[in-house]
């Protein structure tokens, strides 16, 4: 009669380590994701036609700011 509740309990035991084990993974694999949708350079190729433009812009500018310093001078 002992051995009942013994199995019984280690059954259990098994149970919920496996589901503590499967609730971790899908914690980790949420986890990874959240890091891979917040990263930059997922964003940045997510919006690639964007970033390219306003790198261009900026490059213009800058090209036209420093242009203009040395003729002034």
């Amino acid at each position: 009669m002992s051995t009942l509740p013994s199995e019984n309990l280690e059954r259990r035991a098994v149970e919920q380590r496996e589901r503590i084990h499967r609730t971790t993974l899908e914690l980790v694999a949420k986890i990874d994701q959240a890091k891979q949708q917040l990263s930059l350079e997922h964003h940045v190729r997510e919006h690639f036609g964007l970033v390219s433009l306003i790198g261009c812009s900026l490059s213009a500018v800058a090209g036209y700011w420093f242009g203009s310093v040395f003729e002034h001078r």
